[in-house]
């Protein structure tokens, strides 16, 4: 298996032909398992069709602009609120200190949701991510 930087680069095998060639070898990226469960499923097929100059760009640009759910953690308990500023839910954060929080028990509740918070917005990056490369290229 080659080192690319710092990622593992795996063969991906194409369907087998009638004549029992594949007439191609795709080279694709190893994601590490803690970004691949950020990612949907459909961007990481068409991640698989993509040549692996691309698959570095998408991966560092996610990587980039990525949240984090200790960060988004650590401005809830800090900072009341500010982890809505985090993933971009500017509305949902007024509308959250119009009602004080809605009296408490809202902060509470967002403890419970913060990690689906950032795994949604994360999803929404990864496909904007790929949308952009593809226009690129």
């Amino acid at each position: 298996m080659a080192e690319r930087s710092g990622q593992s680069i795996v063969p991906n095998q194409c369907p087998v032909g009638a004549d029992g060639s594949c007439g191609r070898t795709i080279i694709m990226i190893e994601l590490p398992e803690s970004i691949r469960r950020q990612i949907p499923e459909a961007v990481l097929r068409r991640l698989d069709s993509l040549d692996p100059l691309t698959q570095e760009a998408f991966l560092t640009e996610f990587k980039k602009k990525k949240k984090s759910g200790f960060v988004a953690f650590l401005l809830w308990w800090l900072f009341p609120a500010w982890h809505y500023f985090y993933v971009g839910k500017v509305w949902v954060n007024l509308l959250f200190w119009i009602t004080f929080g809605g009296l408490g028990i809202w902060w509470v509740i967002d403890l419970f949701r913060l990690s689906g918070l950032v795994r949604e917005y994360n999803k929404t990056v990864a496909i904007g991510v790929l949308k952009e490369i593809e226009f690129l290229n």
